[in-house]
């Protein structure tokens, strides 16, 4: 962990000028010199004291900013960026923002009036305070009301071209304050900025560009409701926390994937083209029927369109009794004959007859999506005996994956929590050392003002 101390010597808080980044080129060129001079030495390399991370608030033991130097471009505070172009603004709430120190878009310098004026902007500093962060909110939320309705008066368009521009002023003035995409810190180099910027582009495609049909295009409208994560700290500190537990339960999603797939390979075999099989009025009640059998070239007539008028339905629903021919499997009531035909139960899309509509039945087992009507459908048409095949997927499936994977979130998130009870740990053991050692000072110097006065005593007993 790296030390939480204030570096000794000069002033902490320090104007970023010319000289400043002078300086920091001259670092890195030494920098760039010294591995080659002392290539024997094996040192771990440096890495950014995540006390002083870009969103972090200042930590206390640094002290309040100068209120001049709040807001203003300061040299970085973190030894590890000495030698790196960049620079920090500290806001009043001492919320730290870290920036690049090239020009943004190769033309405006750390210097320019119009950088600065985008950065006091962006953290919302007096006299923007609050104001931009309110602004966008405010904006986000009834843009979220208008995509509600369903038929938006006519000057909603109107409205729309508003909030389009709104998120290109908060976008443009981020990439004035950080540049576009060269360079750490910029723009694009933070994740959270690639949604902004896909619903910028998204709007002007689907408004300004003729594509012809572009409904679908105009669906990722419903992404800006997503801005606000981006806008409220505590969604984004949530969310970032969801996605470091899902990071950890790649392993756990292989496997459940890996057992669909194995149990999707056994009902495959066990099951295809059973769930077509349907009682069938034979013979058919058809005048015609006689008629069409002598003729070869129409059977296909009989089979797809008699056949499905005369198949046997139970009052209230809407497909086929289904039957089997095995003993155990269901029976057609009488005159009527098991066959396969039609389509498969539920408009065709519960079936076993691929592997793709297998691996779909079997996650529905899994997450018991009205499961007992796909048990009882394939035991009617196969027969009883299939039953354990549905008691070890619910039991393994059901049961234990997702147990697992509940499992593993709750382990990711007490792992969170353990990792952030030993940081703080750790910083409540270097705070009593800080302590200590500021004790220790008070003491040497008092100490050393008592032996300077004994001095001075006895020079003056002696010159007596």
């Amino acid at each position: 962990m790296a030390t939480i101390l204030p570096p000794p010597g000069t002033a902490l808080f320090r104007h970023f000028t010319r000289q400043s980044l002078a300086t920091i080129e001259r670092l890195k060129e030494e920098t760039l010199i010294a591995p080659k001079a002392g290539a024997h030495e094996e040192e771990e390399p440096p890495t950014p004291n995540p006390d002083l991370e870009a969103g972090k608030s200042l930590p206390m033991i640094f002290g309040d900013p100068p209120s001049e130097l709040l807001g203003t471009p300061l040299e970085d505070i973190d030894p590890f960026y000495k030698a790196q172009k960049t620079f920090v603004v500290v806001t009043k709430g001492n919320t730290i923002y870290r920036f690049n120190a090239e020009p943004a878009c190769y033309i405006l310098s750390p210097f320019s009036l119009v950088r600065r004026g985008a950065i006091k902007i962006l953290i919302h500093s007096y006299p923007f305070a609050q104001l931009f962060g309110t602004l966008i909110m405010i904006t986000i939320l009834s843009n979220c009301v208008f995509m509600t309705m369903s038929n938006p008066p006519a000057w909603s368009k109107t409205v729309e071209y508003v909030f389009t521009g709104i998120y290109t002023f908060e976008a443009t003035v981020k990439v004035l304050s950080r540049g576009f995409c060269v360079g750490p810190f910029t723009f694009l180099r933070d994740p959270w900025n690639w949604l902004d910027f896909m619903v910028i582009s998204m709007a002007y495609i689907t408004e300004f560009v003729d594509l012809g049909n572009v409904s679908a295009l105009r669906t990722f409208r419903v992404l800006r409701a997503l801005k606000t994560i981006t806008v409220i700290p505590g969604l984004k500190t949530i969310v970032a926390a969801l996605i470091q537990s899902v990071k950890k339960m790649v392993d756990v999603m292989i496997l459940t994937v890996f057992a669909l797939a194995v149990f999707a390979l056994v009902g495959l075999q066990l099951f295809m083209g059973n769930l077509r099989h349907k009682c069938i009025r034979w013979p058919i009640a058809n005048e015609t029927a006689s008629e069409l059998f002598n003729s070869t070239v129409e059977i296909i007539y009989i089979f797809f369109h008699l056949v499905t008028e005369n198949q046997y339905f139970l009052e209230g629903s809407k497909d086929a009794l289904l039957c089997g021919n095995s003993t155990d499997a269901g029976k057609c009531p009488e005159g009527y004959l098991c066959m396969k035909a039609g389509r498969n139960p539920n408009y065709g899309y519960t079936s076993f007859d691929s592997f793709g509509w297998a691996f779909l039945a079997l996650f529905r087992l899994m997450t018991q999506d009205n499961w007992e009507s796909l048990f009882q459908l394939t035991l009617r048409a196969a027969g009883q005996t299939y039953m354990l095949f549905f008691v070890v997927v619910i039991f393994l499936g059901s049961f234990y994956l997702i147990n697992l994977i509940l499992a593993v979130v709750a382990m990711a998130y007490d792992e969170q929590n353990q990792a952030s009870q030993q940081e703080a740990k750790e910083k409540e053991e270097e705070f009593q050392r800080l302590l200590e050692q500021l004790k220790n000072q008070e003491q040497a110097q008092v100490l050393g003002s008592r032996a300077s006065l004994t001095s001075k005593k006895s020079v003056s007993l002696t010159s007596v």
